[in-house]
């Protein structure tokens, strides 16, 4: 059964997926500006049998790390991918009462009419250049924040029909029901 607290969810999860993104686009923007700092200073290491400069040290250690930076722009997709599945199915969960679908319709126009709000944030931060080469490798956050009012009305779209869905849907193997497999 839909509690009403996982409206809540659902709005948190829309702010999420505007949030992560951002989060993720800094992270990854600062360790590529370690990577190049690093890269930048060199020093000479004297009696050791292993490295000979600081960049023999770091590209052993160091470097390795920085290099799993893009892997941040996977972790990214698959976030706002589990985000709106986790959205669809508190759609479909709304659909054992009536009343949480009607609850779910308002509080997702209320949602969509914000993710306007959230687009436009988002077109002013990029115009910054900083920010927007921060936000460059994160081609599918792009997109979506760029078109994030569509994003939401289809999701939400597209949860209060599996909220329908499972309100329709025939009862079998229950006392009420004519059907019994």
């Amino acid at each position: 059964m839909m509690e009403y607290g996982n409206i809540g969810v659902l709005l948190i999860s829309i702010v999420m997926i505007a949030i992560s993104g951002l989060g993720f686009g800094f992270i990854y923007f600062m360790m590529d500006q370690t990577q190049t700092a690093f890269e930048s200073n060199d020093c000479v290491i004297e009696n050791n049998g292993i490295v000979s400069s600081c960049q023999d040290l770091w590209e052993l250690s160091l470097y390795p790390f920085l290099e799993m930076k893009d892997i941040l722009i996977w972790i990214s997709f698959f976030f706002i991918f589990t985000l709106t599945l986790s959205m669809l199915l508190l759609g479909y969960m709304s659909g054992f009462k009536p009343i949480t679908i009607g609850l779910l319709a308002f509080a997702e126009l209320l949602i969509t009419y914000g993710s306007l709000y959230v687009a436009n944030i988002y077109r002013t931060l990029i115009e910054n250049v900083v920010v927007r080469d921060m936000m460059l490798p994160f081609n599918v956050y792009n997109k979506i924040m760029m078109n994030f009012p569509w994003f939401v009305f289809i999701i939400s779209l597209f949860s209060i029909a599996l909220g329908i869905v499972n309100w329709q849907r025939t009862r079998t193997n229950s006392s009420t029901s004519d059907l019994d497999y």
